[in-house]
């Protein structure tokens, strides 16, 4: 009989310094971004965690019963227990509300390469912004924390939910149909979105696109590309915002970390905005990712946009070199404070960035 179950595992001796090394200089860089710790429960109500998890739930979610009957569940999602946590306890706080976590998230995975059934997180939520410049704080932390631990071989593949919905919007699809068009994009079957394209009163150039929808990912040129493809407001906003992205980066020298990705249509359900994975060529899975869930903190009593993502720390800590060598940030006491009105994007982040590389404490918020 195996020591531990598949799926989990035991630290001990060097491991251990490693990862708490790691752990402290992404929360250090965190926390110089302006976000504060929170500490979450380990197991909460099971209906609340539907919010998030929506149709993945029943299949990921180790549930339990309480002695009073409530069912229960280990939570298999971090993010939805801050949406919880904001919306029902925190309504005397200022906007934005920026804030930090770490810990373990559990859920039913087949264990392989990647997949485990207990996982160590470390990630950040911005709630209470819907304009860009909050998807483009998160995106750079992200880099920031990467850079920080000497990780440069990484690509963050972009994409919005919006794109994809714009498209079936559209089609006019039933909904069981426009499910089975998601599913196809998702494992690019292209084969049976060409027999699908067939039965659609569309143009043979629509068709063509698509059967090639899966395949529209790589870089600026892509967005380029969907733009002259598609004419629905919504798929060209969300195309735009990323062109809005993609420029503030480039801004900063740092566009070559972004690429895109148009046929993600993967996610948990609460997905209403921007949608990002983080790899690099060393794994075969990614690092960690997130995006805009602006409908799920309204779920739990106050309707405030958000977003936020995640590190996966086993995912990270195999391409840190020696941990010992890393610096942690100092934690200055002093904030700079820097308003997000009246200025360009690539302004804004360019004055934000330089002052990150000095080693300062910003803070990007509204001006109040």
């Amino acid at each position: 009989m195996p020591l531990i179950p598949q799926g989990v595992q035991c630290y001990f001796g060097e491991e251990v310094n490693r990862r708490r090394r790691v752990e402290s200089v992404l929360a250090a860089i965190i926390k110089m971004w302006g976000f504060q710790e929170i500490i979450l429960p380990f197991f909460d109500y099971l209906e609340d965690f539907s919010f998030g998890l929506g149709s993945q739930l029943g299949d990921k979610a180790y549930r339990f019963l309480d002695r009073d009957g409530s069912l229960l569940a280990l939570r298999p999602d971090l993010t939805t227990l801050v949406a919880k946590t904001v919306g029902t306890r925190m309504n005397d706080q200022s906007l934005p509300i920026k804030l930090f976590y770490s810990g373990e998230v559990f859920r039913h995975e087949q264990a392989g390469a990647g997949k485990q059934k207990e996982f160590y997180q470390i990630g950040l939520e911005s709630i209470g912004v819907a304009e860009a410049w909050a998807d483009i704080e998160v995106i750079l932390v992200a880099i920031d924390c990467l850079l920080h631990l000497g990780v440069n071989d990484f690509k963050i593949a972009l994409g919005h939910v919006g794109f994809f919905n714009g498209i079936v919007s559209g089609l006019n699809l039933p909904p069981e149909r426009a499910e089975a068009f998601r599913r196809a994009v998702d494992h690019k079957d292209c084969a049976w979105l060409r027999r699908e394209a067939e039965t659609l009163a569309l143009s043979p150039a629509k068709k063509n696109f698509l059967i090639e929808l899966p395949n529209f990912a790589g870089s600026r040129e892509v967005l380029d590309r969907a733009l002259t493809a598609v004419e629905n407001p919504r798929s060209r906003e969300a195309l735009l915002l990323l062109s809005g992205i993609h420029s503030a980066l480039e801004t900063l020298e740092l566009g070559s970390f972004l690429s895109f990705d148009l046929g993600e249509v993967r996610g948990l359900d609460y997905y209403t905005g921007i949608v990002f994975k983080i790899y690099t060529r060393a794994l075969g899975f990614e690092l960690g990712g997130g995006g805009r869930y602006d409908e799920l903190v309204g779920k739990f009593g106050w309707d405030l946009p958000a977003v936020g993502f995640s590190f996966t720390l086993d995912h990270v800590l195999p391409l840190v070199g020696d941990p010992a060598s890393l610096e942690i940030p100092v934690h200055e006491r002093e904030e700079t404070i820097i308003t997000a009105e009246g200025e360009a994007l690539p302004d804004l982040f360019r004055r934000a960035w330089e002052l990150r590389r000095r080693g300062r404490r910003i803070r990007l918020g509204r001006r109040l």
